[in-house]
């Protein structure tokens, strides 16, 4: 899959729009009952919009090219639905059939590995790469070892994973090394826009955490995230809520953007908010989902696809107008939705024809491995 030009052509568009929606304030946190364990994120961007996508297992891939390095290339071992914002094969967020839950935030000091002899992928199929080869949090550990994310990559990224028996982690790239977190070192299982053991830091300042200052009632960034996130996961603990549901979207909109109106200094966006919200129901294989446009919660059964090729991928627009259970409303995958839905997102933002091509033709190298 080649990719010099594309990577050469991203370096004078770093700035723009959708480089900085991908990378903005997200959080992501997960919660757990006796009965299943539930993965959440908010997308906080200015862009509005993603492409919902179904990728059903046994379809071969191959990762970009770098000049002098190795791409991988892999056949995925399971079915998954993904969040994606650029387009098919591009996910911020997805869930495998395995009940594998794994989502990115931005995180500016993120410094990839240097260059050695492993597989390197770019940011942006990394998730892709995960879901299609990982069964639990465990795997992903071993895997994020075995495979390199390119520094040529044009987004800074960190990652929170969970998996159907409740087993977090924290991937985190700093100067150069991976760095790793498990149940055992996250006393909270959330994260947002800054590197963890800063983020826990920030908790010190505030009451029940050692600090003096009072749990913010409104977000301005990671700072309120970690307090009001943390300070609701240790009453989640104690008091026992019963729908882990309702208690994943209240706390996503206690930590999101769209609760509270912009303060009058801030400068933003007039579009900038949480755009999409997801809880991947991890044991029930459910997808829950709201949009800034449309806050009703819509439903997704990822048992309920035909889980491996030759049946197609599927794809469903996040805005667009729907209700209840939207499994019915995802269409098969074709280059012709793909191209209009990445060209409208993008092409406002300035990227060239052949950055707006090149991502939406992705997904015509793959490869149905089936029957082979």
């Amino acid at each position: 899959m080649k990719s010099v030009f594309f990577i050469l052509s991203f370096q004078f568009l770093i700035s723009s729009p959708i480089l900085s929606q991908v990378s903005s304030e997200c959080s992501c946190f997960s919660l757990k009952t006796a009965d299943t364990v539930v993965f959440c994120r908010n997308h906080d961007a200015v862009l509005s919009n993603c492409m919902i996508v179904f990728n059903p297992r046994n379809v071969y891939k191959e990762g970009f090219e770098f000049e002098d390095e190795v791409s991988p290339k892999w056949t995925a071992k399971y079915s998954s639905i993904t969040f994606n914002v650029l387009g098919v094969g591009f996910a911020v967020s997805g869930m495998n059939e395995k009940g594998l839950a794994i989502g990115h935030m931005g995180f500016s000091e993120a410094k990839y590995q240097p260059k050695d002899d492993r597989p390197v992928v770019d940011q942006i199929q990394f998730i892709t790469y995960i879901l299609d080869n990982c069964a639990n949090t465990s795997e992903v550990i071993s895997t994020a070892d075995k495979v390199r994310i390119s520094d040529e990559s044009t987004t800074r990224e960190h990652y929170f994973v969970c998996d159907a028996q409740g087993n977090t982690a924290i991937l985190e790239h700093i100067q150069g090394k991976l760095v790793v977190y498990t149940n055992e070192t996250m006393p909270f299982s959330i994260l947002s826009n800054d590197n963890y053991e800063k983020s826990l830091k920030y908790l010190e300042d505030y009451q029940g955490f050692g600090g003096n200052n009072i749990i913010p009632e409104r977000n301005f960034g990671v700072k309120e995230i970690m307090a009001i996130g943390c300070s609701y996961l240790k009453n989640y603990e104690s008091s026992k809520k019963n729908n882990i549901i309702s208690s994943s979207f209240e706390l996503l909109n206690n930590i999101g953007f769209n609760k509270y109106p912009p303060p009058d200094n801030a400068n933003v966006d007039e579009n900038y908010g949480t755009q999409f919200t997801t809880v991947f129901d991890l044991r029930n294989q459910t997808i829950y989902f709201k949009t800034k446009s449309n806050t009703t919660i819509r439903i997704i059964n990822l048992n309920k696809f035909q889980s491996e090729c030759p049946s197609p991928i599927m794809m469903l627009e996040a805005e667009t107008e729907s209700t209840g259970i939207v499994n019915s409303l995802f269409e098969n995958y074709s280059k012709e939705k793909n191209l209009k839905y990445v060209n409208a997102r993008l092409k406002k933002s300035g990227y060239p024809n052949e950055i707006i091509e090149f991502l939406a033709s992705y997904p015509e190298s793959y490869k149905c491995k089936k029957n082979e």
